[in-house]
Protein backbone atom coordinates (compact mmCIF):
# COMPACT_ATOMS: atom_id res chain seq x y z
CA UNK A 1 0.00 0.00 0.00
CA UNK A 2 1.05 3.54 -0.62
CA UNK A 3 -0.22 6.13 1.47
CA UNK A 4 -0.43 10.03 -0.39
CA UNK A 5 -0.47 12.41 2.18
CA UNK A 6 -1.40 16.31 0.91
CA UNK A 7 -0.58 19.42 2.68
CA UNK A 8 -3.71 21.22 1.11
CA UNK A 9 -3.65 25.25 0.16
CA UNK A 10 -5.75 27.29 -2.58
CA UNK A 11 -2.73 27.94 -4.44
CA UNK A 12 -0.64 24.95 -3.71
CA UNK A 13 -1.19 20.97 -3.24
CA UNK A 14 2.17 19.12 -1.56
CA UNK A 15 2.37 15.58 -2.13
CA UNK A 16 4.31 12.97 0.01
CA UNK A 17 4.15 8.60 -0.44
CA UNK A 18 5.01 6.41 2.04
CA UNK A 19 5.63 2.98 1.56
CA UNK A 20 4.23 -0.03 3.95
CA UNK A 21 7.85 0.33 5.71
CA UNK A 22 7.67 3.85 6.11
CA UNK A 23 9.99 4.72 3.36
CA UNK A 24 9.54 8.35 1.73
CA UNK A 25 8.93 7.22 -2.25
CA UNK A 26 8.43 10.83 -3.61
CA UNK A 27 7.59 14.10 -3.05
CA UNK A 28 6.25 17.20 -4.95
CA UNK A 29 4.12 20.85 -4.87
CA UNK A 30 1.68 21.17 -7.38
CA UNK A 31 -0.59 23.82 -8.65
CA UNK A 32 -3.94 23.34 -6.94
CA UNK A 33 -6.14 21.94 -9.60
CA UNK A 34 -7.47 18.69 -10.69
CA UNK A 35 -5.18 18.39 -13.49
CA UNK A 36 -2.00 18.57 -11.26
CA UNK A 37 -4.02 16.63 -8.37
CA UNK A 38 -4.86 13.90 -10.29
CA UNK A 39 -1.56 13.96 -12.17
CA UNK A 40 0.84 13.01 -9.63
CA UNK A 41 -2.26 10.54 -7.76
CA UNK A 42 -1.61 8.40 -11.47
CA UNK A 43 1.70 8.42 -10.87
CA UNK A 44 1.80 6.55 -8.01
CA UNK A 45 1.35 2.70 -7.57
CA UNK A 46 -1.25 0.90 -6.52
CA UNK A 47 -2.74 -0.22 -4.23
CA UNK A 48 -2.60 3.55 -3.00
CA UNK A 49 -4.89 6.10 -0.73
CA UNK A 50 -5.13 9.11 -0.61
CA UNK A 51 -5.12 11.22 2.69
CA UNK A 52 -6.01 14.83 3.84
CA UNK A 53 -6.94 17.00 6.61
CA UNK A 54 -10.38 18.61 7.23
CA UNK A 55 -10.29 22.40 5.51
CA UNK A 56 -11.77 24.49 2.93
CA UNK A 57 -10.65 22.13 0.35
CA UNK A 58 -11.56 18.64 1.62
CA UNK A 59 -15.32 18.37 -0.06
CA UNK A 60 -13.99 19.50 -3.62
CA UNK A 61 -10.48 17.57 -3.51
CA UNK A 62 -13.31 14.20 -2.52
CA UNK A 63 -15.52 14.86 -5.19
CA UNK A 64 -12.71 14.68 -7.66
CA UNK A 65 -11.11 11.72 -6.21
CA UNK A 66 -14.50 9.82 -6.25
CA UNK A 67 -14.87 10.80 -9.83
CA UNK A 68 -11.57 9.72 -11.10
CA UNK A 69 -12.13 6.17 -8.58
CA UNK A 70 -9.62 7.18 -6.58
CA UNK A 71 -10.47 6.80 -2.71
CA UNK A 72 -9.20 9.81 -0.39
CA UNK A 73 -9.70 10.06 3.39
CA UNK A 74 -10.39 13.11 5.26
CA UNK A 75 -8.68 13.14 8.58
CA UNK A 76 -8.97 15.32 11.71
CA UNK A 77 -6.24 17.95 11.90
CA UNK A 78 -7.38 17.87 15.89
CA UNK A 79 -6.48 14.31 16.28
CA UNK A 80 -3.31 14.29 14.03
CA UNK A 81 -1.71 17.35 15.96
CA UNK A 82 -1.85 15.08 19.35
CA UNK A 83 -0.29 12.54 17.97
CA UNK A 84 2.31 13.92 15.49
CA UNK A 85 3.36 16.97 16.82
CA UNK A 86 5.25 15.11 19.84
CA UNK A 87 5.69 18.31 22.16
CA UNK A 88 6.56 20.32 19.50
CA UNK A 89 5.02 23.40 19.28
CA UNK A 90 6.13 24.57 15.85
CA UNK A 91 6.02 21.11 14.41
CA UNK A 92 2.95 21.39 12.28
CA UNK A 93 1.38 18.45 10.40
CA UNK A 94 3.30 18.18 7.18
CA UNK A 95 2.19 15.60 3.91
CA UNK A 96 4.67 13.46 4.77
CA UNK A 97 3.94 13.69 8.86
CA UNK A 98 0.23 12.66 7.27
CA UNK A 99 1.10 9.47 5.40
CA UNK A 100 2.98 8.34 7.97
CA UNK A 101 -0.09 8.95 10.85
CA UNK A 102 -2.01 6.95 8.03
CA UNK A 103 0.48 4.30 7.62
CA UNK A 104 0.20 3.29 11.28
CA UNK A 105 -3.35 3.48 11.59
CA UNK A 106 -3.66 6.62 13.78
CA UNK A 107 -5.92 8.62 11.82
CA UNK A 108 -9.61 9.85 12.58
CA UNK A 109 -11.75 9.86 9.38
CA UNK A 110 -14.64 12.43 9.29
CA UNK A 111 -17.53 12.07 6.89
CA UNK A 112 -18.33 14.14 4.07
CA UNK A 113 -21.01 14.33 2.13
CA UNK A 114 -20.60 14.59 -1.34
CA UNK A 115 -22.86 15.83 -4.41
CA UNK A 116 -26.63 16.84 -4.30
CA UNK A 117 -26.22 16.39 -0.58
CA UNK A 118 -23.16 18.68 0.15
CA UNK A 119 -24.92 21.64 -1.57
CA UNK A 120 -27.54 20.86 0.68
CA UNK A 121 -25.62 20.83 3.69
CA UNK A 122 -23.87 24.26 2.42
CA UNK A 123 -27.56 25.52 1.97
CA UNK A 124 -28.20 24.50 5.85
CA UNK A 125 -25.17 26.07 7.28
CA UNK A 126 -25.52 29.66 5.02
CA UNK A 127 -29.15 30.18 6.97
CA UNK A 128 -27.43 29.22 10.00
CA UNK A 129 -24.60 31.47 9.73
CA UNK A 130 -27.01 34.45 8.50
CA UNK A 131 -29.12 33.76 11.81
CA UNK A 132 -26.09 34.26 13.38
CA UNK A 133 -25.22 37.65 11.82
CA UNK A 134 -28.80 38.37 12.38
CA UNK A 135 -28.12 38.26 16.05
CA UNK A 136 -25.18 39.75 16.25
CA UNK A 137 -26.18 43.10 14.20
CA UNK A 138 -28.89 43.23 16.71
CA UNK A 139 -26.95 42.73 19.78
CA UNK A 140 -24.72 45.76 18.32
CA UNK A 141 -27.72 47.95 17.63
CA UNK A 142 -28.74 47.94 21.36
CA UNK A 143 -25.30 48.59 22.47
CA UNK A 144 -25.49 51.27 20.57
CA UNK A 145 -28.29 53.29 22.11
CA UNK A 146 -26.79 51.82 25.58
CA UNK A 147 -24.08 53.28 24.78
CA UNK A 148 -25.75 56.76 24.44
CA UNK A 149 -27.20 55.73 28.11
CA UNK A 150 -30.19 54.94 26.21
CA UNK A 151 -32.71 51.88 27.98
CA UNK A 152 -32.95 49.32 25.47
CA UNK A 153 -34.74 46.06 25.96
CA UNK A 154 -37.77 44.09 23.94
CA UNK A 155 -37.71 43.75 20.59
CA UNK A 156 -39.23 46.98 19.23
CA UNK A 157 -35.56 48.24 18.50
CA UNK A 158 -35.15 45.69 15.07
CA UNK A 159 -39.16 47.00 13.95
CA UNK A 160 -39.11 49.82 11.30
CA UNK A 161 -42.59 50.65 12.34
CA UNK A 162 -40.84 51.68 15.43
CA UNK A 163 -38.00 53.45 14.11
CA UNK A 164 -39.32 57.02 14.09
CA UNK A 165 -39.70 56.93 18.15
CA UNK A 166 -36.21 55.08 18.48
CA UNK A 167 -34.46 58.22 16.08
CA UNK A 168 -35.78 60.77 18.70
CA UNK A 169 -34.27 59.24 21.67
CA UNK A 170 -30.67 59.32 19.85
CA UNK A 171 -28.59 62.15 20.48
CA UNK A 172 -28.52 65.04 17.78
CA UNK A 173 -25.20 63.68 16.92
CA UNK A 174 -24.60 62.92 12.69
CA UNK A 175 -22.47 60.07 13.63
CA UNK A 176 -24.96 58.44 16.01
CA UNK A 177 -27.60 58.60 13.84
CA UNK A 178 -25.38 56.80 11.01
CA UNK A 179 -24.44 54.04 12.88
CA UNK A 180 -28.02 53.13 13.94
CA UNK A 181 -29.13 53.68 10.37
CA UNK A 182 -26.40 51.27 9.02
CA UNK A 183 -27.18 48.76 11.48
CA UNK A 184 -30.88 48.74 10.64
CA UNK A 185 -29.89 48.13 6.72
CA UNK A 186 -27.36 45.66 7.83
CA UNK A 187 -30.12 43.96 9.73
CA UNK A 188 -33.10 44.16 6.98
CA UNK A 189 -30.68 42.95 4.15
CA UNK A 190 -30.21 40.09 6.88
CA UNK A 191 -33.94 39.38 7.07
CA UNK A 192 -34.29 38.96 3.48
CA UNK A 193 -31.99 36.93 2.82
CA UNK A 194 -32.49 35.14 5.98
CA UNK A 195 -36.29 34.67 4.05
CA UNK A 196 -34.63 33.67 1.00
CA UNK A 197 -32.58 30.92 2.39
CA UNK A 198 -35.27 29.16 4.21
CA UNK A 199 -37.69 29.39 1.25
CA UNK A 200 -35.03 27.26 -0.94
CA UNK A 201 -34.76 24.94 2.14
CA UNK A 202 -37.95 24.22 1.74
CA UNK A 203 -37.53 24.06 -1.81
CA UNK A 204 -34.76 21.41 -1.87
CA UNK A 205 -35.61 19.60 1.04
CA UNK A 206 -38.71 17.83 -1.03
CA UNK A 207 -36.18 15.32 -2.89
CA UNK A 208 -35.52 13.73 1.14
CA UNK A 209 -38.49 11.66 2.04
CA UNK A 210 -36.35 11.36 5.20
CA UNK A 211 -36.97 15.09 5.67
CA UNK A 212 -40.56 14.77 5.07
CA UNK A 213 -41.00 11.89 7.88
CA UNK A 214 -38.86 14.19 10.53
CA UNK A 215 -41.39 17.12 10.56
CA UNK A 216 -44.13 14.90 11.21
CA UNK A 217 -42.69 14.27 14.48
CA UNK A 218 -43.61 16.83 17.15
CA UNK A 219 -41.45 19.48 17.84
CA UNK A 220 -39.50 19.19 14.67
CA UNK A 221 -40.05 21.90 12.24
CA UNK A 222 -38.24 22.67 8.60
CA UNK A 223 -35.25 23.62 9.44
CA UNK A 224 -34.10 21.69 12.54
CA UNK A 225 -35.25 18.70 10.20
CA UNK A 226 -33.33 19.60 7.74
CA UNK A 227 -30.06 20.15 10.10
CA UNK A 228 -30.60 17.18 11.47
CA UNK A 229 -30.73 15.63 7.93
CA UNK A 230 -27.69 17.49 6.23
CA UNK A 231 -25.08 16.84 9.45
CA UNK A 232 -25.73 13.15 9.97
CA UNK A 233 -26.47 12.10 6.47
CA UNK A 234 -27.28 8.71 6.52
CA UNK A 235 -27.77 7.00 10.12
CA UNK A 236 -25.52 4.06 8.75
CA UNK A 237 -22.29 6.03 10.14
CA UNK A 238 -23.63 5.48 13.71
CA UNK A 239 -23.43 1.55 14.87
CA UNK A 240 -26.43 2.19 17.64
CA UNK A 241 -28.41 4.92 18.64
CA UNK A 242 -25.62 5.75 21.81
CA UNK A 243 -23.15 6.44 19.15
CA UNK A 244 -25.48 8.93 17.60
CA UNK A 245 -26.16 10.48 21.19
CA UNK A 246 -22.10 11.07 21.40
CA UNK A 247 -22.19 12.70 18.54
CA UNK A 248 -24.72 15.25 19.52
CA UNK A 249 -23.38 16.26 22.88
CA UNK A 250 -26.49 14.37 24.75
CA UNK A 251 -24.99 11.41 25.49
CA UNK A 252 -22.46 9.98 28.45
CA UNK A 253 -19.25 9.11 27.92
CA UNK A 254 -17.83 6.90 30.24
CA UNK A 255 -13.94 6.72 31.10
CA UNK A 256 -12.57 3.28 32.57
CA UNK A 257 -10.09 1.42 34.53
CA UNK A 258 -9.00 -1.92 35.32
CA UNK A 259 -13.16 -3.06 34.19
CA UNK A 260 -13.97 0.16 36.93
CA UNK A 261 -16.24 2.89 35.17
CA UNK A 262 -14.61 5.77 37.20
CA UNK A 263 -16.57 8.55 35.30
CA UNK A 264 -19.53 9.21 33.27
CA UNK A 265 -20.10 12.58 32.00
CA UNK A 266 -21.32 14.61 29.11
CA UNK A 267 -18.90 14.38 25.77
CA UNK A 268 -17.42 17.82 25.46
CA UNK A 269 -16.39 16.37 21.85
CA UNK A 270 -19.69 17.31 19.49
CA UNK A 271 -21.30 18.51 16.64
CA UNK A 272 -22.70 21.61 18.37
CA UNK A 273 -24.98 22.42 15.15
CA UNK A 274 -26.43 19.23 15.89
CA UNK A 275 -27.18 19.47 19.72
CA UNK A 276 -28.64 23.15 19.10
CA UNK A 277 -30.99 21.52 16.24
CA UNK A 278 -32.29 18.85 18.62
CA UNK A 279 -32.13 21.00 21.80
CA UNK A 280 -34.86 23.34 19.60
CA UNK A 281 -37.08 20.45 18.80
CA UNK A 282 -37.31 19.47 22.09
CA UNK A 283 -38.41 22.81 23.37
CA UNK A 284 -41.10 22.37 20.99
CA UNK A 285 -42.09 18.75 21.73
CA UNK A 286 -42.68 19.61 25.28
CA UNK A 287 -45.18 21.59 24.54
CA UNK A 288 -47.00 20.07 21.68
CA UNK A 289 -50.17 18.97 22.61
CA UNK A 290 -51.10 15.43 22.59
CA UNK A 291 -47.15 14.90 22.14
CA UNK A 292 -45.48 11.90 23.44
CA UNK A 293 -42.61 14.01 24.34
CA UNK A 294 -44.97 16.31 25.74
CA UNK A 295 -45.87 13.48 28.47
CA UNK A 296 -42.12 12.45 29.09
CA UNK A 297 -41.27 15.32 30.23
CA UNK A 298 -44.32 15.83 32.68
CA UNK A 299 -43.61 12.11 33.99
CA UNK A 300 -40.08 12.97 34.73
CA UNK A 301 -40.36 16.48 36.07
CA UNK A 302 -44.14 16.10 37.83
CA UNK A 303 -43.81 12.32 38.97
CA UNK A 304 -40.64 11.28 39.21
CA UNK A 305 -38.92 14.88 40.49
CA UNK A 306 -36.13 15.05 37.95
CA UNK A 307 -34.91 18.86 37.65
CA UNK A 308 -36.01 20.28 34.35
CA UNK A 309 -32.94 20.43 32.58
CA UNK A 310 -32.44 16.53 33.26
CA UNK A 311 -35.45 15.69 31.99
CA UNK A 312 -34.84 17.52 28.60
CA UNK A 313 -31.99 15.71 28.00
CA UNK A 314 -34.00 12.59 28.56
CA UNK A 315 -36.44 13.82 25.82
CA UNK A 316 -33.53 14.86 23.60
CA UNK A 317 -32.42 11.54 23.46
CA UNK A 318 -36.19 9.96 23.50
CA UNK A 319 -36.47 12.14 20.42
CA UNK A 320 -33.22 11.31 18.92
CA UNK A 321 -33.72 7.78 18.99
CA UNK A 322 -37.11 8.03 17.37
CA UNK A 323 -35.60 9.87 14.42
CA UNK A 324 -32.37 7.47 14.08
CA UNK A 325 -34.84 4.33 14.12
CA UNK A 326 -37.48 6.36 11.52
CA UNK A 327 -34.53 6.97 9.43
CA UNK A 328 -32.72 3.49 9.62
CA UNK A 329 -35.54 1.45 8.89
CA UNK A 330 -37.29 3.85 6.35
CA UNK A 331 -40.35 4.10 8.39
CA UNK A 332 -43.22 7.13 9.08
CA UNK A 333 -44.14 8.59 12.59
CA UNK A 334 -46.68 6.12 14.13
CA UNK A 335 -47.79 8.31 17.46
CA UNK A 336 -49.83 4.80 18.27
CA UNK A 337 -46.88 2.51 18.54
CA UNK A 338 -45.14 5.06 21.58
CA UNK A 339 -48.36 5.70 23.51
CA UNK A 340 -49.06 1.55 23.19
CA UNK A 341 -45.60 1.33 24.41
CA UNK A 342 -45.87 4.06 27.40
CA UNK A 343 -49.39 1.57 28.70
CA UNK A 344 -47.35 -1.42 28.22
CA UNK A 345 -45.01 0.23 31.12
CA UNK A 346 -47.65 1.34 33.47
CA UNK A 347 -48.69 -2.64 33.54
Amino acid sequence: MNYIGVDCHISTLDFAVVNERGKLKDKACVNTSIKGFMEFVRKVPKPRKIFIEEGALASWLLETSLRYGEELIITDPKINKWIGKSGIKEDDIDAEKLAQLARGGYIKEIYHPVNKKRRFKELVFAYHDTVKSQTRIKNKLKARFRMDGIKCSGATVYSEKYRDQWREKLPKNQIAHLIVEEYWNQLYQLQEAKKKLKRNIEIESKQYPEIKRFIKVPGVGIINASTIFAIIDTPHRFANKKKLWLYAGIGLAKRSSGGKVYSEKLTREYNRQLKNAVKKSVESAIFAKGSQFKRQYLRLTYEQGLPSHKAKLTVARSLLATLYGMWKHGKDYDPDVYIKREEGNKK
